[in-house]
């Protein structure tokens, strides 16, 4: 039994379990100089909803604030990484291994074609800007949403929860699965998960550890 497993209702202890199942570490997502707080917290929400565990900022004008009322509390299970140049992120998603792929409305490659087999992260730019030159740069490649009417372009926040749900799919219909952490990282994940939830954790913690024989 984990040290906080007792303080918490056995069936909100397994919902816990059963979710940290389904996340990954091999596709996250991150937002390069978006700006508004409706678009960042829609996203934090659909991150979260599709089984992602981060999700970067690049906080290149204002510093990122989630509105609780939109992502619906979905911070709380996520890890947000704060960026203050898109070259800091770059070399953060370069050390994890992950292929840098960004959202281009401009390229012909469909989100459906893209390597999700690979780990991957999804770079979504500004809203009137784009992605900075710094990620352009150092791009494994690029990838659009489909478009067949008039509007040439998606709502920031609408055209991240589109990729995902591609993304999860492809990644199921590919691999088998979509959640892929390992035993070990599982139970470090679903007992960090108990920390956040449990009231007075860290204390309770540290008087379990001044009982331990």
């Amino acid at each position: 039994m984990l040290p906080l497993e007792p303080f918490m209702l056995a069936r909100r202890s397994r919902r816990l379990e059963e979710i940290a199942t389904r996340r990954t570490r091999n596709l996250v997502l991150v937002l390069d100089g978006v700006h508004d707080p409706h678009n960042l917290s829609a996203v934090v929400r659909s991150s979260e909803a599709f089984g992602l565990l981060d999700l970067h900022v690049v906080e290149s004008h204002a510093p990122f604030r989630v509105h609780s009322k939109i992502s619906q509390g979905a911070e709380k299970w996520l890890d947000i990484h704060h960026h203050a140049s898109a070259a800091d992120c770059v070399a953060a998603l370069t050390e994890q291994g992950l292929a840098i792929h960004v959202a281009d409305a401009a390229c012909s490659t469909a989100v459906d074609e893209l390597p999700w087999e690979r780990p991957l992260a999804l770079v979504f730019g500004n809203e009137h800007l784009g992605c900075s030159q710094a990620f352009r740069r150092a791009a494994d490649g690029r990838f659009c949403v489909p478009m067949h009417g008039f509007a040439e372009s998606l709502n920031v926040s609408v055209a991240a929860g589109i990729c995902l749900a591609i993304g999860v799919r492809e990644r199921i219909r590919r691999l088998g699965r979509h959640g892929d952490l390992d035993p070990a990282a599982r139970t470090a994940l679903v007992e960090d998960w108990r920390r956040r939830s449990v009231r007075h954790a860290d204390q309770i913690l540290a008087h379990l550890a001044e009982r331990a024989p």
